[in-house]
């Protein structure tokens, strides 16, 4: 599409509309707007053409300052009513406290979510990490696929069952609907659309000038199994105590049923209905959480800490590591070791 900016003058970029709710994370609406203004003014050094750049206005539920998490107040273009069209959206990310207090939340954003939905045919909706919810609850997302932060997914996945949730992206695209994981992946989202309407060559330079990793693409080095402790089948935490403490048998999962005196098959049943996977991916994935924890805290050689998660091919290790993280063990250890 860049090149059709270059050799047709009636071309003109995309006009974004930031829909900017209560409460919201002031650094999202700040550097996805850097972003797009870091390009506008790359495509002009580039290319000389002052005419063809991005445009965005603010717009809030009523039209005055919204106040941000930090308290600070922002100025408004206008109410979302009096929003001009425009063919790309954006959602920023909210605040979230408590589970009672993000749903709470949710109930008073009614009016964005109807006028999202009467929008629903915009060229290009967009919102990441807590602002995905504000897509689900407009119904722009049922029988899509989307991610959202990664800390929030059983809670995402609860409340919205018609939606395919993706957690181990960072950007997911359905449609017309562009939706980020959680943290900076905003900014990917934003390279995204430069990418789209001005090329690879403006989107390098950018990405360069503000140290954007354009190369991840996955959230799964900082994914956890923390969240997967929070249910109440007591015997599937007796497995997971069991699992913890005995990593390092090559048979743990066989021996399961034995140690908790149930059958397979009725261990498979619970671990599916109180975490959603088996025995054995729940297992995989705890052997790899915790190699990431040794890469991330101790000097251990790649190859003990192989050992102690219960693996004795370090090729074989090294395979499934990057599959689940995206990442080698050692470039792990090099990027996260505290």
């Amino acid at each position: 599409m860049a090149t059709d900016v270059l050799t047709d003058d009636r071309y003109t970029m995309p006009s974004v509309t930031f829909a900017v709710p209560p409460n919201h994370r002031l650094s999202n609406l700040g550097a996805f707007q850097d972003l797009l203004h870091v390009a506008n003014r790359q495509w002009q050094k580039t290319f000389g053409n002052q005419d063809v750049q991005f445009e965005w206005h603010t717009a809030s539920i009523d039209g005055k300052p919204v106040e941000a998490a930090t308290g600070l107040k922002v100025a408004m273009d206008s109410s979302l009513k009096e929003a001009p069209e425009s063919n790309i959206i954006v959602i920023p990310a909210l605040t979230y406290t408590t589970r009672a207090q993000w749903d709470k939340d949710l109930t008073e954003l009614t009016e964005l979510f109807q006028w999202l939905y009467e929008r629903r045919d915009t060229d290009l909706i967009v919102s990441h990490c807590t602002g995905v919810f504000s897509l689900a609850e407009s119904g722009l997302l049922d029988n899509r696929s989307a991610t959202t932060a990664w800390w929030l997914k059983d809670q995402f996945r609860d409340r919205y069952p018609s939606i395919q949730l993706d957690i181990e992206q960072l950007i997911v695209e359905s449609d017309n609907i562009l939706t980020g994981a959680a943290g900076n992946s905003d900014q990917l989202l934003a390279l995204n659309i430069i990418n789209r309407y001005m090329g690879p060559q403006i989107t390098a330079l950018v990405s360069k000038l503000l140290l954007v990793d354009l190369n991840r693409m996955e959230q799964t080095p900082f994914l956890t199994l923390q969240q997967q402790l929070e249910h109440t089948d007591s015997l599937v935490a007796d497995a997971q105590t069991w699992l913890q403490n005995n990593l390092k048998e090559s048979a743990a999962v066989s021996n399961l049923p034995e140690v908790l005196k149930v059958s397979a098959r009725t261990l498979i049943r619970r671990f599916n209905n109180a975490l959603g996977e088996t025995p054995n991916r729940y297992l995989q994935n705890l052997r790899i959480d915790t190699a990431k924890r040794l890469l991330e805290t101790t000097d251990q050689s790649v190859e003990v800490i192989m050992s102690q998660v219960g693996y004795t091919d370090l090729s074989s290790f090294s395979r499934l590591f990057q599959r689940k993280t995206g990442l080698t063990p050692r470039a792990y250890r090099h990027r996260f070791h505290v």
